[in-house]
């Protein structure tokens, strides 16, 4: 009987390892999507976001670590600043960043979603400034920021536990 155990707890495991593969694969593939469509369009459709917030939700079931507590302040830590920010200067952030980041925040937690901004910002900085020496944008004009920082919570939900907070 007890062998039987054993099997049963490693098939679960094996699963459990499966799904939590697949849900990486569905991420990274709406993070591709938004990055494609962003630069294209400027624009990042409100449903992919939805999407990447649904396997938030998936996660919590597959992934033990972050808790609940840390998605729910992740889910605002970065995402309210991209507000107010906006609020504050006009066309600084699109909707679209703002709720990117609230729903990788509850996918990835607060540490997280604070190492994928920091990189995501970081790699939009450094293009920004690009754009402006090499004179393709002047620096009243807008640029699309969500493949930045979908590079960022990529590099976060793939790296993250290697990062040192």
């Amino acid at each position: 009987m007890s062998s039987f155990v054993f099997i049963d707890t490693v098939f679960a495991e094996s699963l459990i390892a499966a799904l939590r593969g697949m849900l990486c694969l569905v991420v990274l593939c709406l993070l591709l999507a938004i990055t494609m469509i962003d630069a294209k369009t400027m624009l990042i459709p409100n449903g992919l976001n939805a999407a990447l917030l649904a396997c938030g939700v998936l996660a919590i079931f597959l992934v033990p670590e972050p808790t609940i507590t840390s998605r729910l302040v992740g889910l605002f830590c970065i995402s309210v600043p991209l507000l107010v920010f906006s609020l504050i200067v006009p066309g600084s952030f699109g909707g679209g960043d703002v709720k990117l980041m609230a729903a990788a925040g509850f996918l990835l937690g607060w540490q997280g979603v604070l190492t994928a901004s920091v990189i995501g910002l970081g790699i939009g900085g450094v293009y920004g400034v690009y754009l402006m020496v090499s004179g393709k944008k002047r620096a009243s004009e807008h640029f699309a920021l969500g493949p930045s920082l979908c590079v960022g919570i990529a590099v976060a939900l793939l790296f993250g536990d290697a990062i040192p907070y």
